[in-house]
């Protein structure tokens, strides 16, 4: 199989040309800034051809297995819907990120883990997915059972990243106390006395399992060579631990200082698209224009909106100083790929696997035009 694209607007990974590229088979032959193409050639008209996007943290299947309260889809349905939503926002490698452990629903959600991979994987052996779907394990380690559920997972070779979660009220993504009540008081419906309980049950589960379970699951991911990930680091101190205990990845950083921190031991910073989209947390944490203006945003993720990521990417080159399109873009392609051991993608460049996106600038948004996993049209 052969394909070409002229009339595009390339993304290397240090500039932008304008000419042409080449695939065979499954992958790029050829890129250069010449005007001959075959003419069978896709004629871009001047769009941008990025690499596909490299998706790390999303839960958006979630969502699609229970699209409402007490409603369970089937799972094969569900993984084959979310595949539509990631490959038409551009995603051509994710990781689908699937809750085990305690949190205030967390027993819930991981009831659900095992269904959600069982469709993913029915659905990938038929040939119904179009983007190349891995699993991202997130372990909440305050949760008692977290390490029995993470070991029916002992060999199960979707696992492509882990990473360790302590949602306790009081410190991390929830350091303001009054905002966790509001949230659990007006998202979840919750009374005084709900929360109160939740309060001392959580903090106690984080104060009695979380050190040790962090780093069991820590181990267990560095036994299998399975790229490892913290989730809310707030101070030097839950940078330093992550750092010693393998984690090359920074989910969410809450603070400065912490983002700070994760460049001094080598830890890539990943934020999400909606809040950089947005220019705000959720959680009245740092943001990501902040971050990325200082110089410290290495990744982003679209967390629980496919078209925030690309979405994102962009927003950086508008609304941040120093950002240009192929720096920004980096933050979707080279770099997650990097950072999670796939050395075959995320640049285009000859060699590399022709996941490709075409995208076109519409009223200072990202269109998606057409999408190419392994050098074939899905989207």
């Amino acid at each position: 199989m052969s394909l070409a694209f002229k009339n595009a607007r390339i993304v290397l990974p240090d500039a932008v040309i304008d000419g042409t590229l080449s695939v065979e088979d499954t992958l790029i032959a050829a890129v250069d800034d010449s005007a001959a193409a075959p003419p069978d050639a896709v004629d871009c008209e001047g769009d941008y051809l990025l690499p596909g996007l490299v998706e790390l943290h999303t839960d958006n299947i979630e969502k699609h297995f229970q699209p409402r309260a007490q409603v369970y889809w089937d799972a094969v349905s569900a993984a084959v819907a979310h595949d539509g939503h990631i490959a038409t926002s551009g995603i051509t490698t994710v990781y689908d990120s699937l809750c085990l452990g305690l949190t205030e629903k967390g027993e819930l959600r991981a009831a659900h883990v095992g269904p959600i991979i069982e469709g993913v994987i029915e659905a990938r052996e038929a040939g119904m997915l179009r983007a190349d779907h891995r699993i991202h394990l997130r372990c909440e380690v305050i949760g008692e059972e977290v390490l029995d559920q993470l070991s029916e997972h002992d060999d199960n070779a979707l696992v492509g990243l882990v990473s360790l979660m302590d949602h306790a009220p009081g410190q991390r993504q929830t350091a303001d106390i009054e905002v966790w009540r509001r949230l659990r008081r007006e998202v979840d419906g919750q009374s005084e006395q709900e929360i109160a309980d939740a309060y001392d049950r959580l903090t106690a589960a984080s104060r009695d399992h979380g050190p040790r379970q962090r780093r069991a699951v820590a181990q267990w991911a560095r036994d299998r060579g399975i790229s490892l990930a913290s989730h809310d680091d707030e101070t030097e101190d839950h940078v330093r631990e992550s750092a010693e205990i393998g984690c090359s990845i920074a989910e969410f950083p809450t603070t400065r200082v912490a983002a700070e921190a994760c460049r001094a031991h080598g830890l890539a910073v990943l934020m999400g698209g909606p809040n950089l989209v947005r220019g705000r947390s959720s959680y009245g944490n740092i943001t990501a224009r902040d971050l990325a203006a200082a110089g410290l945003l290495d990744i982003i993720s679209s967390d629980y909106v496919p078209a925030s990521m690309l979405h994102g990417a962009f927003s950086l080159v508008e609304h941040v100083a120093g950002w240009d399109v192929p720096r920004a873009v980096a933050t979707v392609t080279a770099t997650p790929a990097r950072h999670a051991g796939l050395h075959d993608r995320g640049v285009l460049e000859p060699g590399k696997r022709a996941d490709l996106i075409r995208v076109r600038l519409v009223r200072g948004r990202p269109v998606v035009r057409g999408v190419w996993v392994d050098g074939e049209r899905v989207a």
